[in-house]
């Protein structure tokens, strides 16, 4: 349970270490995606590397080692850079439909059965995204860019989970692990090199929120071994409700009336998933 609750306290951290670094720095998150991935590579390298459970060139080369790098680094980057602009709250609530996705995906991909508990728990949330990103009736064509992104990460991310669901059957996790932070890297250094240089302490920030993120993914990765999966996903449900209090005591962030129904909607929808013992939540973050 300690490694569950100091997990939370990182993600949190770094979630609105992040959206304060883009909102009030005017820090471009890119840099932070490219932060993420060294200090990643230096945890794997430290943990993994010493005892043999790391292969960097089949990590950045293996058909479906690729896959799971590039999706991570395609999700991630979609939640980086929907913090800033559609708030922390909002960003992590619409990020964590991953868990819907994942359970849809599982279907066709890993054989799993679509359970009543699942389904229902599946049309709550749609309803709640629904709600969050404000498509009432009559108010079509409010979906804005975003909002897009912050969907379309949510289901990379699901995509993710399928891709791990099936390397763990052959890789070590500091492999897989590796695999996201080598592709993250690929993706964010092209956008930074055209980025100027974050000051002195925009860059100590930048570091403090990449080790909050390897401390969160080690505290999700070591709960695990220790949980069930029903508990700690229960645990995970948690994520979105402490990163939205911070939004709204740190940044001020606002829910209307119909987005806070939305929010519940989608937090009881993805607790109604994930408290089934056949799904997984995701290695890395």
């Amino acid at each position: 349970m300690g490694w569950m609750l100091g997990s939370l306290a990182c993600f949190t951290g770094m979630a609105l270490l992040v959206m304060h670094l883009g909102k009030t720095r005017a820090v471009s998150p890119w840099w932070a995606l490219l932060f993420r991935a060294w200090v990643g590579l230096a945890v794997v390298a430290v943990l993994y590397g010493p005892r043999g459970q790391v292969s960097f060139r089949r990590a950045a080369t293996r058909r479906m080692l690729v896959s799971r790098g590039v999706l991570g680094a395609f999700g991630t980057a979609a939640y980086y850079l929907t913090l800033p602009v559609l708030g922390a709250g909002k960003a992590t609530l619409i990020g964590n439909t991953w868990t819907i996705w994942a359970a849809l995906l599982a279907v066709p991909v890993l054989g799993e059965k679509l359970t009543p508990r699942k389904l229902i728990g599946m049309m709550l949330a749609i309803a709640g995204i629904a709600l969050i990103t404000e498509l009432e009736p009559g108010a079509a064509g409010q979906l804005g860019l975003h909002e897009g992104i912050a969907i379309g990460g949510a289901f990379i991310a699901a995509c993710v989970v399928v891709v791990i669901r099936q390397l763990t059957k052959t890789e070590t996790s500091g492999t897989i692990f590796a695999s996201q932070c080598i592709y993250c890297t690929v993706l964010a250094l092209p956008f930074c090199a055209s980025l100027p240089l974050p000051a002195g302490p925009d860059l100590a920030l930048l570091s403090v929120a990449a080790m909050l993120a390897a401390g969160g993914q080690l505290g999700l990765t070591e709960g695990f071994r220790f949980l069930p999966v029903s508990i700690g996903g229960a645990f995970q449900m948690l994520l979105p409700l402490l990163i939205t209090a911070g939004g709204c005591l740190l940044f001020g962030e606002t829910f209307t009336h119909t987005q806070a129904l939305g929010a519940v909607l989608i937090l009881a929808g993805c607790h109604g998933v994930v408290s089934q013992p056949k799904i997984a939540l995701p290695e890395e973050g």
